[in-house]
């Protein structure tokens, strides 16, 4: 995953690291979007989000979580748990990187997500903001996607 992740994102300067103490120390560089694999560290990416969301410098910092493979424990309903799960600890999206071809259209359609977040900074109420609304959480999470 790491290695398309790279070609993907080739124009944006990245920084990969492999514990959630590097990560955390990381994100003192002020980054636009942090991407956390669901394997991270030893599958610690629930104790890693939970960390930088309960961090106040940032909350708005926009975290993208991706599956990057399935084993055969990983079914169709696991993956959409973990959907719901990280976007319940208030990440901005998931991905799983199967429904994306290694190609590349869907390495573009990543792309363009990846950059959307980073657009935004993570504040999805600015779609909202224009008319003076708030989003419900069920709009959030669809405009996370």
């Amino acid at each position: 995953m790491r290695d398309r992740l790279a070609r993907i994102l080739a124009r944006h300067e990245l920084t990969a690291v492999d514990t959630s103490e590097a990560a955390m120390l990381a994100l003192e560089d002020k980054h636009g979007i942090v991407i956390l694999g669901v394997h991270f560290d030893d599958s610690q990416m629930f104790l890693l989000l939970g960390d930088i969301r309960s961090h106040s410098g940032y909350r708005k910092v926009p975290i993208l979580c991706v599956l990057g493979s399935r084993g055969r424990a990983i079914t169709d309903i696991a993956v959409e748990g973990l959907d719901h799960a990280v976007k319940a600890m208030r990440a901005n999206g998931f991905l799983d990187l199967s429904h994306f071809p290694d190609d590349e259209e869907g390495n573009s359609r990543i792309c363009r997500i990846v950059d959307y977040l980073i657009l935004i900074d993570g504040d999805l109420q600015h779609i909202a903001r224009t008319t003076g609304e708030t989003l419900l959480p069920a709009d959030r999470r669809r405009a996370a996607h």
